[in-house]
C-alpha cells in the first residue's frame, strides 16, 4: 500500500500508557486477521493507543501515526520472539471482504516496523499509514470494547479473536449470535482445507476452554442449518459466570418468598452453621423480618460465588446485616415469678416460660461444608428424614 499523498507528517504517540480498556471499530472485530498469538498481542497494543486517541479526538485526518510499544508489555526473556514477529508482522494483512457487494479491501496495516531504545528501554516503533489509519479508528455507534489484560492473559488466537467477536455482542446485550461457518472460518483465517471436526475442536473448543478459564466467559453453540450433514451454521450462546452466578440468586429469592414463615426459620438455622455468629447475633437474625430477607440473600451471593474476593464470609455477613457494631447484649438477671393464679405451683418453683417460635434452635451442629440454599431445602421436603 502507497502512502497517502496528504499524509506529509505523522503524528507520534507520546510516553507509552496502556489503558484498561479497548476500543476498536465492529468492522475492524469482523474482518479477517492473519496475525500469529504475539502478533496479534502487539496489534491489540496499538488498538489499545489509537482506540483512546480516536476517543479524545486527536486523530488527524491525512497523517501518518507513529506507535512505540515497549518490550516489556509483550514478554520479560524471549527479545528474540519479538523480533521474529515484528519481521512477520511487516507482511500481514487485514482482510474486508463483503460477499453481497462483492467489494473487498486487503490492507497491510504496519508497513514499516522497527525497534528503537527510548529512555533506555527497548521498544518497537510502529507506522501506520494515514489511509489505514480509519480501520483502527473509526468507532462510530458502534464499536467493540474489552478488557485488555484479559486479552494478553489468552494464549490461542482462536480465543483472542473469538474475545473480540464476543465482546463485540455481549457490549450491546446479544447473549446469542449466528454465524455461517464459512465467514467464521474466514475472520478466524482457519485452514480451509481442515474438516469441520478439525474446527471444532481446535478452535471452538480451544476457545470455549480458554475464555471460560480466564474471562469467566461461557460459550455454547449448535448447528442452525444443515445441507445433510455439513454443518453451514451456528448458534452461539454467551453467558458470564456472574450472569449465572445472579441468576441462581433470583432462583433463592424467589424459593425463599414462596415459603412459609416456620420454614424460612429453620433453613435459616442451617444456613447458620455455615459461619461463625454468636447466640445473640443468631437470636436477633431470626426474630427480625428485614434482616432475615437481608440474610438469605447474603448467603445465597456467597453460596453462588457473586462475592468471590470475600476472604471473611461472616464478617461480610455481619456487616451486611448492619449488626457488627451493635454490643453484645448483657443478659437480665432472673426474675422470680410470682404465682397469679391458684393452680400454678406454690411451692416455689416457677412455671417455665413458653419458648418463641423465633427462638427454637435445631439440636444440630456446625456441617462439615457450606450447605446451598437449595440443598437445605431438599432436606426439608416431605418425605425426607
Amino acid at each position: 500500500m502507497s502512502q497517502s499523498p496528504n499524509a506529509t507528517e505523522a503524528l507520534t504517540t507520546s510516553t507509552f500508557t496502556k489503558y484498561p480498556t479497548n476500543y476498536q471499530p465492529n468492522l475492524f472485530t469482523e474482518s479477517r486477521h492473519e496475525f500469529t498469538e504475539l502478533e496479534k498481542k502487539i496489534v491489540v497494543l496499538v488498538v489499545n493507543q489509537i482506540g483512546h486517541m480516536a476517543l479524545k479526538g486527536e486523530i488527524k485526518p491525512g497523517w501518518n501515526v507513529k506507535f512505540t510499544i515497549p518490550f516489556t508489555e509483550l514478554t520479560r526473556q524471549r527479545y528474540d520472539q519479538i523480533s521474529a514477529a515484528a519481521d512477520s508482522l511487516q507482511s500481514k494483512r487485514l482482510a474486508y471482504r463483503n460477499d453481497k457487494t462483492e467489494k473487498f479491501d486487503f490492507i497491510t496495516p504496519f508497513p514499516r516496523v522497527k525497534s528503537e531504545i527510548v529512555d533506555g528501554k527497548k521498544v518497537i516503533e510502529l507506522t501506520m499509514f494515514a489511509d489505514v489509519v480509519p480501520h483502527f479508528a473509526e468507532l462510530g455507534q458502534r464499536y467493540t470494547k474489552y478488557d485488555i489484560d484479559i486479552m494478553l492473559s489468552l494464549s490461542s488466537v482462536y480465543a483472542q479473536r473469538f474475545y473480540e467477536i464476543v465482546s463485540m455482542f455481549h457490549n450491546r446485550g446479544q447473549h446469542q449470535f449466528r454465524y455461517m461457518v464459512d465467514r467464521l472460518r474466514e475472520m478466524l483465517n482457519y485452514p480451509e482445507s481442515h474438516s469441520y471436526n478439525d474446527f471444532k475442536k481446535n478452535a471452538l473448543v480451544v476457545a470455549q476452554r480458554e475464555l471460560y478459564d480466564k474471562a469467566g466467559i461461557i460459550i455454547d453453540w449448535l448447528p442452525t442449518k444443515k445441507e445433510g450433514k455439513r454443518i453451514l451454521e451456528l448458534q452461539f450462546s454467551i453467558k458470564t459466570q456472574r450472569q449465572i452466578a445472579m441468576e441462581s440468586v433470583e432462583q433463592d429469592r424467589q424459593f425463599i418468598n414462596a415459603m412459609p414463615i416456620n420454614e424460612a426459620i429453620q433453613a435459616v438455622w442451617k444456613l447458620m452453621a455455615n459461619y461463625k455468629l454468636m447466640d445473640w447475633q443468631k437470636d436477633l437474625i431470626v426474630s427480625d423480618f428485614t434482616i432475615l430477607e437481608t440474610f438469605f440473600r447474603v448467603d445465597s451471593e456467597l453460596t453462588n460465588g457473586l462475592r468471590p474476593k470475600v476472604k471473611n464470609r461472616t464478617a461480610y455477613l455481619v456487616k451486611s446485616l448492619g449488626i457488627e457494631k451493635q454490643p453484645t447484649p448483657v443478659p437480665a438477671p432472673p426474675i422470680k415469678q410470682v404465682p397469679i393464679f391458684p393452680f400454678q405451683p406454690t411451692d416455689g418453683v416457677s412455671a417455665p416460660l413458653p419458648k418463641s417460635p423465633l427462638s427454637s434452635k435445631p439440636s444440630a451442629g456446625r456441617s462439615a461444608k457450606p450447605q446451598s440454599i437449595g440443598e437445605i431445602f431438599g432436606e426439608m421436603k416431605p418425605g425426607k428424614k
